[in-house]
């Protein structure tokens, strides 16, 4: 009997570093963890940006948060963007050997003259100051890996765009943006090995352990100790 098919999502392959069980869980029996609060801002920036760089993408043209960054890229225009960008579907790649399929959904690409792409991902702040989140650098090393394996020439960059929340003067029922673009390098190397792993797991029917600082394990195991 052939194995089945296994597909892990970018935000599967994080919770499978942060606790095996909870991945395991989640793919064995649905049982998810709860849902944080929905970032309804941020997905209503999201979406205006995408729609600000797709009127820009429609008329060869750049932002000029782009072009204020110096990049010396183009936005990518290729038919598979669309796809790229869907929850349902978005940018992924296959291993025959693992019968497994890794995938997530991007914000944007640039493209620049030598043919090679560097992933784009819109964030907004309140924050005073732009950081860099692990989780930020992990997001992208997998959608450069993912790229790569689909046999797209890469970068070996990529690029945030920051829409900072601007705190100075009057209010007025209107929320002003400063946009800033971040460069980082990325590192695609771990996510073959991790991946690997995640399926692997996947497959068993043995329930693994829980991470030691996980705090929703921790919880199950606080209320069966209550009825005990």
């Amino acid at each position: 009997m052939a194995e089945k098919h296994i597909k892990i999502s970018r935000s599967g392959l994080k919770l499978f570093e942060e606790c095996p069980r909870c991945f395991w869980l989640a793919l064995h029996h649905k049982i998810k963890r709860p849902p944080g609060y929905p970032y309804t801002l941020s997905g209503a920036v999201d979406y205006l940006a995408k729609r600000e760089f797709d009127s820009f993408r429609e008329k060869s043209d750049l932002p000029a948060v782009i072009k204020k960054a110096g990049i010396g890229a183009k936005l990518f225009s290729g038919r598979e963007l669309a796809d790229w960008r869907s929850n349902f579907a978005g940018v992924r790649c296959q291993d025959p050997e693992l019968n497994a399929t890794l995938y997530g959904a991007i914000d944007d690409i640039l493209e620049f003259p030598d043919g090679s792409l560097a992933v784009v991902d819109y964030k907004s702040t309140g924050a005073r100051e732009i950081t860099i989140y692990s989780d930020y650098q992990k997001q992208m090393d997998i959608y450069s890996y993912i790229l790569a394996k689909s046999g797209y020439k890469t970068k070996d960059k990529a690029y945030f765009v920051f829409y900072i929340v601007q705190k100075e003067g009057d209010f007025n029922d209107r929320l002003n943006f400063r946009g800033e673009v971040r460069e980082i390098n990325v590192d695609p190397s771990w996510v073959e090995e991790t991946f690997k792993r995640a399926v692997n797991l996947a497959r068993s029917e043995e329930i693994p352990q829980s991470a030691a600082d996980c705090k929703h394990c921790q919880f199950v195991t606080d209320i069966q100790a209550l009825g005990q």
